[in-house]
């Protein structure tokens, strides 16, 4: 029987839910990247991110009991076992981002996920571009090489490892709103978790470093911030189109500066939040020429 909470959840329109799902898993994001900082320092990141996974199980475990093994019956593993392959590509290049770069420049630079996403919908789903979108997308490029600056003192070779660690997230983030019309969100995310722990696994052993129970609670706390931050986010697919979805995807920076200045003193430059704008600014556009395309299927745009 449903709880007076869900109940009261449900009479909400369902894209302001899914709106504040989407905050939610930003500020467990900028959570989680604080505890791989702090743990990173005592431990290699593949054995993080096997920890991560191997935490994240257990945290869903008591979810797989109360419900028993049925809940996990799917038809669609392959489509699992790809989210989870390529996630696990994009969780290894992160975690080592996040524990080389400065947090608020790892995070500005992680907002061009929507420009991946319109490339690879164009290359992968044959999906038609006009000079719009193709403008966009160039645009919130030069955003990233605000933050870059190449050719100057500043330029860190890592900032180039987040771009790709952002370009598996898009096609993760396709995958996962192809789940989210069959599968449950927390199906989902135990998938996910289980094959990047499988995948993870062989790393973590070459670099395993046995860990003090200090250690072992910050990096359980990633896996608490992981998991929440999935979870919501999953629940936010399932009521909204991610379009409607992605300029929410800034306060993730918000709340990185917030906390990386508690945790660190870590302030960011102009030059960070300046190309963020342009960044943000170019996702949010291509998302309004999603949704008026979607309004207005009878008239195509030439975008």
């Amino acid at each position: 029987m449903p709880s007076s909470l869900s109940l009261r959840i449900a009479s909400f329109p369902p894209v302001l839910v899914a709106i504040v799902l989407m905050i939610a898993s930003m500020a467990w994001f900028s959570l989680m990247n604080i505890f791989i900082r702090y743990v990173s320092f005592e431990m290699h990141t593949t054995q993080i991110v096997f920890l991560r996974n191997l935490f994240s199980l257990i945290i869903l475990l008591p979810w797989v009991l109360r419900h028993g093994g049925e809940i996990l019956q799917t038809e669609r593993l392959q489509s699992h076992f790809w989210r989870g392959t390529v996630g696990v590509i994009g969780m290894q290049l992160w975690f080592y981002s996040v524990a080389t770069l400065p947090l608020n420049e790892a995070t500005a630079l992680s907002f061009t996920a929507p420009i991946f996403t319109t490339i690879f919908a164009v290359v992968f789903l044959k999906e038609k571009a006009g000079w719009h979108r193709w403008g966009a997308v160039m645009i919130g490029f030069a955003g990233a090489m605000v933050i870059i600056r190449p050719n100057t003192e500043t330029l860190d070779p890592t900032m180039f490892i987040v771009l790709i660690a952002t370009s598996f997230w898009a096609i993760a983030g396709m995958l996962v709103k192809s789940l989210t019309r069959t599968e449950p969100a927390n199906r989902i995310v135990f998938y996910m978790a289980f094959i990047m722990m499988l995948w993870s696994l062989p790393a973590a052993i070459y670099h395993w470093q046995t860990p003090d129970m200090a250690t072992l609670a910050l990096t359980f706390g990633v896996a608490v911030a992981s998991t929440g931050a999935h979870i919501c986010l999953v629940q936010s697919y399932a009521r909204a189109e991610i379009v409607v979805l992605m300029p929410f995807d800034f306060f993730r920076l918000v709340f990185t500066a917030l906390f990386a200045y508690i945790a660190f003193g870590e302030l960011a430059d102009g030059w960070t939040w300046a190309g963020a704008a342009i960044i943000v600014s170019s996702a949010a556009y291509i998302a309004h020429r999603e949704a008026r395309k979607k309004k207005h299927v009878t008239q195509p745009l030439t975008d």
